[in-house]
């Protein structure tokens, strides 16, 4: 018998491998992915700052970091975890609609 510990593998290139992935982990990624935009996004944004397009990213990519920080730290504050898909689903409303309302107030 190994005493190796068990690694979960998954297979993240066909659909079958996406299965079965939970809410507290699409925020954990789409949370992760946004970082890792965000840091190519401010680069871009450095170099030209009057470009709309990287102004939209900008504000989406960063509501979006936040609100998804907001319901991790929520949830390791001892909110129970059957709120995981309630608060991502919130987190992503509240990002939507914090975007347009930013966005579309700031051209008038």
């Amino acid at each position: 018998m190994s005493d190796a510990p068990r690694v979960l593998r998954r297979d993240w290139t066909t659909p079958e491998g996406w299965r079965g992935t939970t809410t507290g982990m699409w925020a954990w990624l789409i949370q992760r992915a946004a970082a890792i935009a965000l840091l190519v996004v401010v680069a871009l944004h450095l170099v030209n700052p009057f470009r709309r397009g990287l102004q939209a990213a900008l504000l989406a990519l960063v509501l979006l970091h936040a609100l998804l920080g907001v319901r991790a730290l929520l949830l390791d504050f001892g909110l129970p975890l059957r709120w995981h898909r309630a608060l991502f689903v919130l987190a992503l409303v509240m990002t939507a609609t914090i975007f347009v309302t930013v966005w579309t107030w700031r051209w008038y």
